[in-house]
């Protein structure tokens, strides 16, 4: 059962992290390739953002979720938040590289 709640929170937090860079996304700023309709373009973006996201922070989420002591768990994650400043940059530039307008 433990794990389970492991699983859930490092789950929970994954998408958060991928709903705050999504949300900053300036869609005045990106063109959405004709392939796509608006919905399956932004479905496209949450994975993508999703795919980096969990090969970037899972491994970091279950340590820091199975350590026991709080307060600890605490100082890792704000380290953590630190760490996803520079990151969530990285990809929203990255999306912005790919499909920013012309």
């Amino acid at each position: 059962m433990e794990n389970k709640n492991l699983n859930n929170k490092v789950k929970e937090k994954r998408f958060e992290l991928i709903l705050r860079i999504f949300n900053k996304i300036d869609f005045q700023k990106i063109e959405i390739p004709k392939e796509f309709s608006q919905d399956t373009f932004f479905d496209f973006l949450k994975w993508k953002i999703g795919t980096n996201i969990s090969s970037r922070y899972d491994k970091q989420l279950n340590f820091i979720y199975n350590q026991k002591n709080e307060e600890l768990q605490a100082r890792l994650l704000k380290n953590l938040e630190y760490d996803f400043g520079q990151e969530q940059f990285e990809i929203l530039s990255n999306i912005y590289f790919e499909f920013g307008k012309q």
